[in-house]
Formats: structure tokens, C-alpha cells, sequence
């Protein structure tokens, strides 16, 4: 140590406590599927069929396994358990892991004893962890100025396991449950939650092959789709910005779930933000109008891919993205640009009146849905670049699916109350229904009942 300096290192509890703070146990789970994930992609790049991860989760311990390839004893000891990403670390391509703070923030954020077991080609070894005695421990050194002194000792205990398992995988357990934890995983409703949000947000993974499931449960991969025809296109752009090449499409969704609505942010295929109607992902910016219920079929993906992760507008919790980024700043743009194209449509089916939701359930009937997993690598052939080809505003598409066709006409006010008086009905409508009716009746029009005999 040298003279004249005052140590500004931080005690491992604060450290644990603060990188513990902004996550969620939803996500430390899932930072901690994102690490196999990355795994299965080293090993078989996108095609992850026959490759498991397993979550057993109870009020007393939780579990995770896969046979995704594990990580070597080198990997481990230089960048695994270190805290924070060393400037020498080798590139983990296409991964999401970045900051070097992933796993262990998430078995700290779980419990007070955890154990990593990982089998690679190269070896098989085991870290086994006491959260409180490791908080505890300490080192001695020496230096010529202030003699021998303790101070924090912030590496990990490994073991070598002589026994070989079937296949090249991780184990992590973890015990003695923060109480909280304990709590949630003691509750039905967090499971359900759970299983939710690995549904949506590893979508792309469980829709290539990959089985995840949590207590013996198989999950199921829940697509973003974009809906489309040989008539109706998305707005699209491909190409590279700082290393980052992307992909923007935007275009129409199905109707039946107002919260699908919005922007989907893609990071090395992994959702980082979901159905977003706020300004950070241009809604009420400039010539884009804040979301509105009339907006409820847009639909727009950003796919955002690179080798290096670190160039990618990730935050660390991977729930958001960084709008300060300059990657992002330069397409936010483009996706301001695709939104007025597709909005511009989409503005001129409320004046169908009574028929919109009629229209709009029918795009959605006649429109084929393609998923997200397909339009990453869906070549648009004879369709230029950041142009929205819509469908066409044509009420007589509902027509041809309906048995019912909605008749309206103008008609002088006065003259209307005094017809709805005589004829004793309590509003226009029933007017109208009733007029029709008696021109039927007189012109010997053939009814409904006379034309289905």
C-alpha cells in the first residue's frame, strides 16, 4: 500500500447491497437463463433443439441446469466470478452478458449460500459459496510502509470434480433463501409471473428449439407478430451504425390486446423493451402524436445485433434501453419516420365509424401473421425500403364477411323527431330500423326468413 493514501474500497456488503437494489427477482432469473442462452449459442449458434435449461424453484431452494455447453475453469477464474468486465476479456459474440456483474448479483439477490457446478471440454469444477462467511473474509498483506495489514478478500474457493457428467452443462443451487425471495417463491402467483415473462421476453430462443422449463412445466415461446399480405407490407430498413447493424420494421398487429401495442427492442435476439408507447421510443415526438386507443394495431420491431456487446444501448438489468446511446439516437429517427408512415393509416379507420372495429377485425382475419423469429432474417423482395404498402380503406371487405351490412342516411332533423314520436321509438336508430323494415314491407323486397327457405 502506498504512502499517503486513504483506501476508498467498499465494504462487500455495501457492494453487494447496491448491485442488488435495481433488479428485480424476476430478472436476476432470467439474467441467469441469458448466461445459458449465451452458452447455447457458443456451442450451436441458432439452432438450439435438444438443449434443455431446467428451474426447479421452492420456498426453500432454487435450481437451474442446463446442458448448454458450461464454461471452463480459465473462464471462471478470470472473468466468471470477477466483479465487473476486464478491459482484456475475449468478446462473447452475440451474447448479452456485458457488464460482468450478471450471476453474481442474481445468487446474491437469492440467497445466502449458492453453489456453481460447471462441466466444459476442457474441465469440471465446482465454486461453493457462503455468503456470509465470504462477506467476512479477509486477506493479509504486506508493504514496506504500513507492514502486514488485512484487508477485503474478494476471491472465490473452486473445487475440481473428478466424476464426468452425460453432457457439458452448468448447475447452479442456491439455499438459504433471502426471506423476501422465500416468500415469492413460495407464492403460485409469482410462478405464474414468471413463467410470463420468460415466455415473452426469451421468445426467441423457445421459438429456435431451446426447452426451458420451470418446475417440470414446458414453457412456451409467445411471438411478436407482424401481420401481412401480398397487398399489405411493413415498413422496413436494414444497415450498420457503429458497429451495430439493424433492423427496423413497423407495420400492423392483431387488435385483441391494446397492451401488445407499441415498439419491441430486440438485443442480440433478447427483448429488452416491449410494446413501449412512450416518448422514448418516439410516441408525442415531433410529427408522432402521443399512443391513442385508435392506434391499437401498430406494431413496430428493432432488431439490433453485434459481436460486441458494449456497442450495444443496453442497460444492466437488460429491461430498457439506453436512449443516451449514440446507436440509438441515430435510429430513434428512422422509427419516428416508420411511425408516421403506418400511423398515417391507421388514423383513417376511425372515420369508418361503426364499421372500424368491423374493418380492423377483419385485416386481422384476412392478414397472415408472421413472427418476429421469421421477419429477423424475412427478405422483402420487390419492396422498397421505408415505404408502408397498407391495405385498402374499403368498407366492402366487411360486407363479404358479414351477413349484416349497416344502412345509414341523412335526414332532416325535425323531420326525424316527428317520425320517432308517431312511431313511438326512443331513438334514431330504431327509427332507422324501423324505416327500413317498412320500405321492405311495401316494395314486397324479399325478407330474411323468405331468403333462407
Amino acid at each position: 500500500m502506498e504512502a499517503n493514501v486513504i483506501e476508498g474500497n467498499p465494504t462487500k456488503k455495501f457492494f453487494i447491497e447496491m448491485i442488488t437494489r435495481d433488479i428485480s427477482i424476476e430478472d436476476a432469473i432470467i439474467d441467469l437463463l441469458d448466461n445459458s442462452i449465451d452458452g447455447a449459442k457458443r456451442l450451436r449458434g441458432n439452432d438450439f433443439n435438444g438443449l434443455t435449461i431446467n428451474i426447479n424453484i421452492d420456498n426453500t431452494s432454487f435450481c437451474i441446469e442446463d446442458n448448454c455447453g458450461g464454461f471452463s475453469l480459465e473462464v471462471a477464474q478470470k472473468y466468471a466470478f470477477r466483479f465487473g468486465r476486464p478491459d482484456e476479456a475475449p468478446k462473447a459474440a452475440n451474447s448479452v452478458g456485458r457488464f460482468g456483474i450478471g450471476m453474481k448479483r442474481s445468487l446474491f439477490k437469492i440467497g445466502k449460500e449458492f453453489t456453481v457446478e460447471s462441466q466444459s471440454q476442457k474441465d469440471h469444477f465446482r465454486v461453493a459459496v457462503n455468503v456470509d462467511d465470504w462477506s467476512l473474509k479477509k486477506r493479509k498483506v504486506t508493504t514496506p510502509e504500513t507492514g502486514e495489514i488485512e484487508i477485503d478478500d474478494w476471491s472465490f474457493n473452486y473445487q475440481i470434480v473428478d466424476e464426468s457428467l452425460d453432457h457439458d452443462g452448468t448447475k447452479i443451487e442456491v439455499k438459504r433463501l433471502n426471506n423476501d425471495v422465500a416468500s415469492l417463491f413460495g407464492d403460485d402467483s409469482f410462478l405464474v409471473n414468471l413463467s410470463e415473462n420468460i415466455e415473452r421476453l426469451l421468445n426467441f430462443s423457445l421459438l429456435r428449439g431451446l426447452t426451458i422449463t420451470l418446475n417440470g412445466k414446458m414453457l412456451k415461446g409467445k411471438p411478436v407478430d407482424i401481420l401481412m399480405s401480398d397487398a399489405t407490407l411493413p415498413y422496413y430498413t436494414i444497415g450498420t451504425f457503429a458497429k451495430v447493424q439493424y433492423k427496423i420494421i413497423a407495420g400492423l398487429g392483431e387488435i385483441g390486446a391494446p397492451k401488445s401495442s407499441g415498439w419491441y427492442i430486440y438485443c442480440n435476439d433478447r427483448l429488452v423493451l416491449e410494446a413501449d408507447t412512450s416518448s422514448v421510443t418516439g410516441w408525442g415526438v415531433g410529427a408522432v402524436p402521443k399512443w391513442h386507443i385508435d392506434f391499437v394495431m401498430f406494431r413496430g420491431i428493432v432488431f439490433l445485433d453485434s459481436e460486441e456487446t458494449l456497442n450495444l444501448p443496453l442497460t444492466t438489468t437488460k429491461k430498457g434501453i439506453d436512449a443516451t446511446s449514440v446507436v440509438y439516437k441515430a435510429l430513434l429517427p428512422i422509427m419516428i419516420n416508420a411511425m408516421v408512415k403506418v400511423l398515417g393509416f391507421l388514423k383513417q379507420i376511425p372515420a369508418m365509424r361503426d364499421e372500424a372495429n368491423n374493418y380492423r377485425q377483419t385485416l386481422c382475419e384476412n392478414l397472415t401473421k408472421v413472427s418476429a423469429v421469421t421477419l429477423k432474417t424475412f427478405t422483402f423482395e420487390n419492396h422498397v425500403e421505408k415505404f408502408f404498402k397498407s391495405p385498402d380503406l374499403n368498407t366492402d371487405i366487411i360486407a363479404q364477411k358479414k351477413n349484416n351490412v349497416r344502412v345509414a342516411y341523412d335526414v332532416n332533423k325535425k323531420i326525424a323527431d316527428s317520425a320517432k314520436a308517431i312511431a313511438e321509438v326512443k331513438s334514431y336508430k330504431e327509427l332507422g330500423k324501423l324505416s327500413f323494415d317498412y320500405y321492405i314491407k311495401m316494395e314486397g323486397v324479399p325478407n330474411e326468413e323468405s331468403i333462407n327457405d
